[in-house]
């Protein structure tokens, strides 16, 4: 996203210098792109505000130190809400009744997870590089709780990329494509944020399983054309609806990651990436979670148990 508005500022000024112009810079001086690389904004511009006053090293080492227990936060919420409740993935899984009551155990963890990553990316880690640069611009978000609606809270949730997609994607589509209604072109915004959303998760998970991509750019986009008819009803819907999409996801996601632990590949093609194994899983050969069981004990079917590195 840098790379694509370093370019994108630059490229027309290159375009525009004629050769008989006098020669000069086309382009910026390195130290102007290192300095984007590390600014906490992911618009270019040759010069940006800066505070003045010295650095606050303390509050540097603050937010650095916020990031950190934020990360072992994450790591407790996981071993304590999410490996008891997925490990042990067997057929009890895909029933409705169950499937119900673990998105209900998953809503306030994942919601948690939600609160936490927004401070520590958002407000801790941002702030932080922003103190050492002297970066004066420190909007990173608003008051996104208070959202009356899901249109204005995608536009205050997360400002940096907000005015990344509105510069870049809005703004340049709405020029290219001047027939198509401002839906359209709000439309092109959500899709190309729910793959990208989508392919972070793949390649973190190391597989395929569009549950986000649907909930984002279906339900997700959906929702900004919801008619509220007052802000406390708009929300307090908001706040309902992100309880349980989290949750949903975080349930999904589990079932689908233990059942590629547990249950047996379905096929040796690349196809075994796209078909989620939680729907297709031989519950008959299904194999015992790596964490209760050791090398020499058996399984409920009596089976010797064999250490499995892939677990």
């Amino acid at each position: 996203m840098k790379a694509h508005s370093f370019v994108r500022e630059n490229a027309p000024k290159v375009l525009r210098h004629k050769s008989t112009e006098s020669s000069g810079a086309l382009c910026p001086d390195f130290t102007k792109y290192l300095y984007f690389l590390f600014a906490p904004t992911l618009l270019y511009r040759d010069e940006y505000p800066r505070s003045p006053g010295p650095i606050r090293w303390d509050y540097v080492v603050s937010n650095f130190g916020q990031v950190f227990a934020c990360l072992f936060y994450i790591h407790y919420i996981f071993e304590r809400f999410c490996i008891p409740v997925f490990k042990n993935f067997d057929h009890h899984f895909v029933t409705p009744r169950h499937f119900v009551v673990s998105v209900f155990s998953c809503m306030l963890p994942a919601t948690l997870l939600l609160f936490i990553g927004f401070f520590a990316i958002l407000h801790s880690w941002l702030n932080a590089f922003a103190e050492m640069l002297r970066f004066a611009d420190r909007l990173f978000y608003k008051d996104w709780w208070n959202s009356p609606s899901f249109s204005n809270w995608y536009r205050t949730w997360n400002v940096v990329v907000h005015d990344w997609l509105y510069t870049y994607i809005y703004q340049d589509f709405s020029l290219i494509v001047r027939k198509c209604s401002r839906t359209f072109h709000m439309a092109i915004v959500f899709l190309l944020s729910a793959i990208v959303h989508e392919y972070i998760f793949s390649v973190a998970f190391g597989f395929f399983y569009p549950v986000l991509f649907f909930m984002f750019a279906g339900l997700g986009f959906g929702f900004t054309f919801l008619p509220l008819k007052s802000q406390m009803c708009g929300n307090v819907f908001l706040w309902v609806a992100l309880f349980f999409g989290n949750g949903i996801i975080m349930c999904l996601y589990s079932m689908e990651w233990y059942a590629r632990r547990r249950c047996p590949v379905y096929t040796d093609s690349y196809a075994d990436y796209f078909i989620p194994r939680s729907w297709t899983c031989d519950f008959s050969a299904i194999r015992p979670y790596a964490g209760d069981l050791h090398a020499g004990s058996t399984d409920e079917a009596g089976q010797a148990y064999v250490p499995n590195k892939e677990l």
